[in-house]
């Protein structure tokens, strides 16, 4: 990530839970997919049936899946800092 890029980059950061569903939330290993799906005992999956999504999937700049604070800083955070002390906007 370039501190003077004008795009917006988006992360996501996914940590594991005890009640992480782990068959609802698949993170692709191309390091910048994730799919999520819907609960099979939802009560939407009787609307889902009229057109509406059962799963999405997202491509973003990186998931951080199980990553360190220090990782999360580094890909992240200290690339819009340094850009924003060399006088360029935060994104």
């Amino acid at each position: 990530m370039n501190g003077h890029s004008r795009e917006v980059q988006v992360f996501v950061r996914i940590r594991p839970t005890e009640n992480l569903a782990q068959d609802l939330i698949e993170c692709l290993p191309d390091g910048q997919t994730v799919n999520i799906y819907q609960s099979k005992d939802s009560r939407r999956v009787l609307e889902s049936r009229k057109g509406q999504l059962s799963s999405w999937s997202f491509r973003l700049e990186g998931v951080l899946q199980n990553a360190s604070q220090e990782e999360v800083y580094t890909r992240v955070c200290k690339p819009v800092l340094l850009g924003a002390l060399d006088g360029y906007n935060g994104k």
